[in-house]
């Protein structure tokens, strides 16, 4: 009995501190396919995945560089998301599709 209170006692502060850790990032899944314009205007791709910290805060996003004739050959990169801006329900970019095509390939 004293072993069972002794466990409890210790499990609810931790319970409050991963809970105080724990972001709602439920609105980044609706990220899914905007599209990612460059310093040209034109449309390098499009938000395929978002990574995310240990502390569930996003931190990066995977793009799918339009690099291919039907989607044939595109291929996805890693973006951080300081090199994204928000503008008119899109996500801009000072990169250009050249530039991308450079980052970190992700392979899921």
């Amino acid at each position: 009995m004293l072993k069972s209170s002794i466990i409890a006692a210790l499990a609810i502060p931790l319970a409050s501190v991963a809970v105080a850790q724990t972001a709602d990032v439920s609105g980044y899944t609706n990220i899914d396919d905007i599209a990612v314009i460059g310093s040209d205007d034109n449309k390098i791709g499009e938000v395929e995945t978002v990574l995310v910290d240990e502390a569930g805060m996003p931190v990066a996003v995977v793009i799918e560089v339009n690099d291919g004739f039907l989607d044939l050959g595109d291929s996805d990169v890693v973006v951080q998301m300081d090199a994204l801006t928000w503008e008119d329900g899109r996500y801009k970019t000072t990169m250009t599709a050249e530039a991308m095509g450079e980052l970190p390939k992700w392979d899921d």
